[in-house]
């Protein structure tokens, strides 16, 4: 019988095939290894809270817990059937993500069945405690098609705005309520702070994996293989050993940060898990046979060897999760910065490579791997490729100066999650400053007219010989809220949302700014200019710059002028009070 990798096969336990990634909400407890690595989460203690609120009541109480596919509403669930026995005895429990429905029904009509005793014609009458597990696109669908049945749960949603990803409320004002609820969505796996975003998710299960604990059996498992002597070339040690560095477990923590906020990656626990398994046992290794193993990392060359290794694998396997597709994108390699190509050109030329990395890096960092890099670079399959050692130093120097490399190849993440804390802690100076971004950036976005209160309007058509300008009017309408100054917050908006209002018929507008957009705003500001890529990307803000400019459309003087002549407009062509077009130069 084969003997597998003894850290691999106990790490298996975090991958999304394991059976210790499912929960279904109503088992009546996590295992034990589940529950180790359970972290108590805000989102669980809001959730006690209603749980609790809705047995002060004798009649009908319909608790929601709403959010997005595996964002954790099982596994609280399921956590709580211990925690809270007795009180969840009073409630009968509803999945509708795992609920095994009737085959002669669809998963609307089984929540119609479930929640008969919260249609409007039932409730006051009704005695039902229910908690519903749902996404919200679930129940998006469930209120279309019933929602004349449920008057009372549809005007609940709507006041308490569950279905808006951008604004955050609370039912504390409907403490007498039929209704309560828990929103998943308001939370996130990040926090805002004054120092940058932190997540406490993400470092706890990482400190859990590699806690030196009598229950995690990880840990053991790493103890053991480590007093082998064929563990000192084994990869998956090394990736272990890689994340029990604190600055380097940090880094990780906010690169899957920046995935999430850059690109809107929704990452749940369960993901979160599956995508340390597959950092730490790369595809490819023989891990399930030992025998097999020992004789595959004895056998392979360093450039193989060094590719399996975390500071390379996790920057070069985006098919392996959507998270890794994403991080992909933030490799350091696709950087450039002041002082690099000094050190990478003292790097091909050093006799000892290892020197170079000692001196920029530091000697912790590269312990073990002195030997593979002090080969050569000389054109020896047995040698390393110059790439491959520059990639490597590229990767392990920015795990060991993160912070200062950050600010050189990528200002503006830093600014927007410092602007977004401040926005939320509703700071007047950083709203303010926010809606003079997005004014100053819509003005140029089809260039700079080089006049205040001017836009350039967009033809359509390529024009290089004449552009035509016309007065650009704005009137914010901020969403004002009283001043807080909290430290940490962890119930947020994801976006800066801004409200304008038109002149006509003052009609109200919303633009949400996103990293993305915030990112193309702040490039804009310093003379970069859009392009049709750009446009496809934004549409929707394309869509608000154009409902401003169309802004009395039939009063507004148009001035015409020569490109790049840099003096005042040539042309003017107005509307006078007769409503007569008169064109004149000017």
């Amino acid at each position: 019988m084969n003997t597998s990798h003894p850290l691999a096969k106990e790490l298996q336990k975090l991958s999304e095939s394991s059976r210790h990634a499912i929960a279904d909400g109503n088992s009546i407890e996590l295992d034990e290894f589940s529950e180790y690595l359970h972290i108590k989460r805000d989102v669980e203690k809001e959730l006690i809270s209603k749980i609790k609120k809705g047995l002060e009541h004798s009649e009908a109480q319909l608790v929601l817990v709403c959010g997005n596919v595996g964002d954790g509403k099982s596994h609280i669930l399921s956590y709580l059937n211990k925690e809270l026995k007795d009180e969840l005895n009073e409630f009968t429990i509803h999945n509708d993500a795992t609920e095994s429905f009737n085959p002669n029904e669809n998963s609307n009509e089984t929540l119609n069945r479930v929640l008969n005793g919260f249609r409007d014609d039932n409730i006051n009458e009704s005695f039902d405690k229910i908690i519903l597990a749902i996404n919200l696109g679930t129940l998006s669908n469930f209120l279309e098609e019933y929602g004349e049945d449920y008057g009372k749960l549809k005007a609940y949603i709507d006041q308490n705005k569950i279905l808006d990803s951008d604004i955050i409320e609370t039912d504390s004002l409907l403490s007498n309520s039929f209704f309560h609820h828990v929103n998943f969505t308001d939370y996130h796996m990040y926090s805002l702070t004054s120092e940058g975003p932190k997540s406490k998710i993400i470092s706890t299960l990482l400190e859990r994996i590699i806690a030196d604990n009598p229950k995690n059996l990880i840990f053991k498992a790493y103890k053991n293989i480590k007093k082998e002597d064929w563990s000192i070339n084994c990869p998956i040690r090394y990736n272990f050993e890689f994340l029990m560095n604190a600055e380097n477990g940090e880094a990780l923590m906010n690169l899957i940060v920046q995935a999430i906020v850059k690109n809107k990656e929704i990452v749940s626990v369960r993901s979160l898990l599956n995508f340390f398994f597959d950092l730490i046992v790369p595809i490819g290794l023989k891990w399930d046979d030992l025998f097999s193993y020992k004789e595959q990392i004895n056998s392979i060359n360093e450039d193989e060897y060094l590719s399996y290794l975390a500071p390379n694998y996790l920057f070069e396997h985006p098919e392996l999760s959507k998270l890794f597709l994403t991080i992909e994108k933030l490799d350091p390699c696709k950087y450039r910065y002041v002082g690099l190509d000094a050190s990478l050109i003292k790097l091909i030329n050093a006799e000892k490579p290892s020197s170079v990395f000692t001196e920029c890096i530091g000697e912790e960092r590269i312990k073990g791997l002195e030997n593979r890099i002090d080969l050569g670079i000389e054109e020896d399959k047995k040698k390393l490729k110059p790439e491959v050692l520059t990639k490597l130093f590229m990767r392990l120097n920015f795990f060991s100066n993160r912070k200062q490399i950050a600010k050189l190849s990528d200002p503006f993440f830093e600014e927007f999650v410092t602007d977004l804390y401040h926005f939320n802690n509703s700071k007047m100076s950083v709203i303010k400053s926010t809606y003079n971004l997005v004014e100053e950036a819509a003005r140029k976005w089809y260039g700079d007219p080089k006049k205040n209160k001017k836009v350039i309007l967009n033809l359509v058509k390529n024009q290089s010989k004449y552009r035509v300008l016309k007065d650009f009017k704005v009137k914010p309408k901020p969403n004002v809220h009283e001043e807080r100054n909290l430290p940490v917050l962890t119930k947020f908006t994801e976006t800066f949302s801004l409200y304008f209002e038109l002149e006509e018929n003052r009609e109200i507008i919303k633009v949400n700014i996103d990293f993305g957009l915030y990112d193309i705003l702040k490039k804009i500001l310093k003379g970069y200019r859009p392009n049709k890529k750009d446009n496809n990307n934004h549409i929707s803000f394309i869509n608000f710059i154009n409902k401003l400019v169309k802004q009395n459309n039939n009063a507004e003087a148009l001035e015409i002028d020569e490109v790049n002549i840099g003096k005042a407009s040539d042309y003017e062509l107005v509307i006078d009070h007769f409503g007569e077009y008169k064109f004149r130069a000017i």
